[in-house]
């Protein structure tokens, strides 16, 4: 009998043993699946580019602010460039002067290789430099998380002292520090929202600089199952210096209504598209 309580006794124990050893590998493992921020970010950097290599060609609205100005448009990506045609300027419909000289500036663009060339070459400019910037990310910055927002992960970033940016622009990048919206299903950038945390001087001042306190706004959306466009570009600098030359140093851009168009698309299709686009306006 004695024996027979010795036995269970050791079963239970070996039993309670197992039950434990198991439990506990169960939190090692789902420890070891748990990343960290900063390979969370590696990782929406990778979907990012990733997406930027697949060529696709987009229909969308654009509502755009430069400083006092603003301006309604309908453009079209395709593969020969943007295009695009302005419907409202400071919220009023062209005039008949206003008008006349879009369609001379269209007609302009499809009938001057020089002219689409240069427009071409600025929206390329634009892209790589957003490319260049987004592959610093990872090592530009350190990651925090800060919670769960409208089921999305938060996280805090700020300036990584150990990274040494290698031009310009990426200088100006490394001064931010804010706030990131993940996409933690897809890994993909939703939200970013930062400030200029301290001046930054180009030759000691003498060759630019930048003040602190500037903002720069990136908001993402998903336009198809494999495709992520920005909705929001939001940048406001003060300095000699900014952050794309193509872009003022006090802009707002909304983009929204995005449809997919046939990358055989060329300009003509896609000016007649425009002509549609304002007639339906």
């Amino acid at each position: 009998m004695l024996i027979g309580m010795k036995s269970r006794l050791l079963f239970s124990c070996l039993a309670v043993c197992v039950l434990l050893v198991a439990t506990l590998t169960a939190f090692a493992s789902d420890a070891v699946l748990v990343q960290s921020p900063h390979d969370l970010i590696k990782d929406v950097v990778y979907n990012e580019l990733q997406d930027r290599q697949r060529e696709t060609f987009w229909q969308y609205h654009v509502e755009k602010q430069v400083a006092a100005e603003s301006f309604s448009a309908v453009q079209i990506d395709t593969k020969d460039g943007p295009i695009s045609r302005i419907l409202k300027r400071n919220g009023k419909p062209l005039t008949a002067d206003e008008q006349r000289l879009e369609e001379e500036r269209l007609t302009r663009l499809l009938k001057d290789r020089v002219e689409r060339a240069r427009v071409k070459q600025h929206y390329q400019e634009d892209e790589d430099r957003l490319e260049r910037l987004m592959k610093l990310m990872p090592d530009a910055f350190l990651f925090e998380f800060d919670g769960m927002d409208g089921g999305l992960e938060r996280l805090k970033f700020r300036p990584n002292p150990a990274f040494n940016p290698p031009t310009y622009e990426a200088r100006i990048f490394h001064a931010l520090g804010g706030t990131l919206w993940i996409d933690t299903q897809q890994k993909r950038l939703v939200h970013l929202k930062g400030s200029i945390l301290d001046r930054v001087d180009f030759g000691y001042g003498l060759l630019g600089h930048v003040e602190k306190g500037g903002t720069f706004e990136l908001k993402r959306q998903q336009v198809s199952e494999t495709h992520w466009k920005s909705a929001l570009i939001d940048v406001h600098v003060t300095g000699r210096v900014i952050f794309f030359k193509t872009v003022s140093k006090s802009q707002t851009e909304i983009r929204s209504d995005f449809k997919p168009i046939p990358e055989e698309t060329d300009l003509e299709q896609a000016r007649a598209m425009l002509d549609h686009a304002e007639a339906a306006s």
